[in-house]
């Protein structure tokens, strides 16, 4: 008899594990939220709304909310991608160049002056 309650006990331990192993996720995985092409296009988003109306502005952070809420993405992860680029200037160098070259095309698109690309 006491050998079935130790195995029991045992058992519960290890689906108890299973399960929380299951419900927190791959903590590990090096799988970007987004990928490039649509962060790119997300930040030209924040980046032409934010020029539009200011930062800051309640115009500007209804128009932000929208547009994360649509690329299923949220400020914290914003933070999150941003500090993995950081830690790989090269590849920020090349986000960085799609990012002014997206951001240019809309802006031709739009006819809007090309202030943010001209240093």
């Amino acid at each position: 008899m006491k050998t079935k309650i130790w195995i029991l006990i045992a058992l519960v331990v290890v689906l108890a594990v299973i399960a929380i192993i299951s419900f927190r996720g791959d903590t590990t995985s090096t799988e970007p939220l987004i990928d490039r092409k649509a962060f790119v296009s997300l930040y030209v988003d924040l980046e032409l709304i934010a020029e539009k109306a200011g930062i800051g502005t309640p115009e500007y952070e209804t128009a932000r909310d929208s547009i994360l809420t649509s690329y299923g993405i949220s400020l914290d992860d914003i933070t999150v991608l941003l500090t993995a680029y950081d830690s790989e200037p090269e590849k920020w160098a090349e986000v960085w160049e799609d990012i002014l070259a997206e951001l240019a095309q809309r802006k031709a698109a739009l006819a809007v002056p090309d202030s943010a690309t001209s240093d």
